[in-house]
């Protein structure tokens, strides 16, 4: 088994050398080694060499840490299943997250060798390629249920079934307020702003979104006092519903 090549089958998907990651987070250069890449839902993750994991949850724009329990910050691999995310490490082994990457345990029983190259999900099982270094004969491909690992989630309960606007919240405002949206698949989102006349005030969002559940925060500093109108169009759907600013 030449273990260097049979983990890079299992790692899948692309990954990059420089994209700009560690310019964009304003940290050393020597982040910016971006290893490898996974999204669940609208989140998008980062395996960075020496910088452990990020997160963006606007497609890339902005970039923030997502390490807290990682004792290795050298990740060589990401895999996701449902709502968790799972780590290879270049000296720490397999950890876990269930909860986007706010904190990490470890996930290394029964696993000979702790330089996880590739991690892939198959079926109820995830399969860890590890790499050979010199006095370690634990290089393979490595193989553990996802039930002994999480609480397994089905990718059908992952995303909201049909399209909604939710009230926003706080209602009356002042002066921001939050807007929450379902999505049950990707489409072209556009969320708009109006006053008791029609008129046009804000456009909050005009982007395409993924699947999921999604927040959007609006700013009434600008406006006066009184009733307004927000609208979702989302593909065929559209809803719209009222909200009061009070300064």
């Amino acid at each position: 088994l030449d273990c260097g090549r049979h983990a890079s089958i299992l790692r899948g998907g692309f990954h990059g050398r420089d994209l700009g990651l560690g310019m964009q987070l304003g940290r050393p250069a020597r982040h910016r080694h971006a290893r490898g890449w996974s999204h669940s839902g609208s989140n998008l993750f980062a395996a960075t060499s020496y910088g452990g994991v990020f997160i963006s949850t606007n497609n890339g724009a902005k970039w923030k840490a997502a390490s807290t329990g990682l004792t290795d910050p050298a990740i060589l691999a990401l895999a996701v299943s449902g709502r968790n995310l799972f780590a290879g490490t270049m000296n720490g082994g397999v950890f876990v997250s269930t909860n986007n990457g706010t904190s990490w345990t470890a996930a290394n029983t029964g696993l000979a060798d702790t330089l996880v190259r590739a991690l892939a999900v198959s079926g109820a099982n995830l399969f860890a390629g590890t790499a050979w270094r010199s006095g370690d004969y634990g290089c393979g491909v490595w193989r553990r249920p996802l039930s002994g690992l999480v609480s397994v989630q089905h990718a059908p309960s992952e995303y909201p079934t049909h399209f909604s606007l939710q009230q926003n919240y706080p209602n009356p405002f002042n002066p921001t307020t939050s807007i929450k949206y379902e999505l049950p698949k990707s489409t072209v989102v556009r969320l708009s702003v109006f006053d008791i006349l029609g008129r046009q005030v804000s456009v909050l969002l005009n982007e395409r979104k993924e699947a999921g559940v999604h927040e959007v925060k609006f700013d009434g500093s600008n406006l006066a006092s009184g009733v307004y109108f927000y609208r979702l169009q989302a593909g065929d759907f559209v809803a719209t519903n009222r909200l009061l600013l009070l300064k």
